[in-house]
């Protein structure tokens, strides 16, 4: 009897987990409240622009595990990149304090559904197609993500 719950259950998460997005696939508009300031971000907005998505799985208040990305966006930010964190919230977890938006993620968001709630880093090309996918424990990934967003801005401004 387990083990047919077992495959049901599967069977239940299985197709969504084949809707998240893949690389070389275009990424859906989304529009995103900030945890702090109430303004928002749309991803159509960011069009022509190099975007970097730094999902940063259920965290509460870290700043910390995020504070090398922020700088790693703002060392970028020259080169033309928008960089946003998606955060979702669960209970009475509070916003990380970040100079680059972090903005409201939650579960019911078309962002999440696409994205899956992280985490992740998600390189976005100019024209809205995912060009990196970078899944996993973000402090982990660090080193790698440095090296292929260095990498892919650079291949990005050979581009014509």
């Amino acid at each position: 009897m387990r083990g047919i719950i077992g495959l049901f259950m599967v069977m239940l998460t299985w197709p969504v987990a084949a809707q998240q997005l893949q690389p070389g696939q275009s990424v859906a508009d989304f529009a995103l409240p900030a945890a702090s300031t109430g303004w928002g971000q749309r991803l159509a907005e960011q069009r022509g622009q190099p975007v970097m998505l730094i999902l940063s799985g259920r965290c509460d208040r870290c700043e910390e595990r995020l504070a090398a990305y922020q700088l790693l966006a703002e060392s970028h930010a020259a080169d033309g990149l928008v960089s946003w964190i998606l955060w979702p919230p669960k209970g009475r977890d509070e916003a990380p304090q970040m100079r680059i938006p972090v903005l409201i993620n939650d579960a019911a968001s078309a962002a999440a559904r696409q994205f899956g709630n992280g985490p992740a880093v998600l390189l976005i090309n100019r024209d809205g197609v995912l060009d990196q996918l970078i899944s996993g424990n973000l402090n982990s990934h660090y080193d790698d993500t440095r090296q292929q967003l260095s990498r892919w801005l650079q291949t990005l401004s050979n581009r014509p």
